[in-house]
């Protein structure tokens, strides 16, 4: 499991490409539109101008196709990536894959500019304010 201090894991999917000068919100949801993943990012769609106003950006990763993703993001408006993540490498990484279903549980994860790991919630619950409250905090907000 990530935890808080270690370094962003070395994936198939090269999140340390997506780093800049702010830190960078990696989000594992499980399964395009289902209600509570839907929730989720819409939910940080909805604020994504605060997300970059602190110099932040995001990445959303499930292991739903390309093509799923494409679907999705056109329907809801993502202004973030959806990264395909089919073997489960990178939710492997952070230690939130559900090997049984094939699938991520909803986490939230923060990574500053250097690579090293701010916020660590490998049980992101959608509906659970203090959770998001704990992401803005991670990406700079001062509340």
């Amino acid at each position: 499991m990530i935890d808080i201090g270690d370094q962003l894991p070395d994936t198939e999917l090269q999140l340390r490409r997506y780093l800049g000068e702010g830190p960078l919100l990696i989000l594992f949801y499980t399964e395009a539109n289902t209600p509570l993943c839907t929730q989720q990012l819409c939910a940080f769609r909805d604020d994504y101008e605060m997300v970059r106003e602190l110099k932040a950006d995001a990445v959303a990763i499930s292991s739903d196709s390309s093509d799923d993703h494409q679907q999705f993001s056109a329907e809801h408006y993502f202004p973030f990536l959806l990264l395909s993540d089919p073997d489960l490498d990178a939710a492997s990484a952070f230690g939130v894959a559900d090997m049984a279903t094939k699938r991520a549980q909803r986490a939230a994860f923060v990574a500053n500019p250097d690579g090293t790991i701010a916020l660590a919630i490998p049980l992101y619950q959608p509906n659970n304010l203090d959770h998001y409250q704990q992401v803005f905090e991670a990406l700079g907000l001062d509340i």
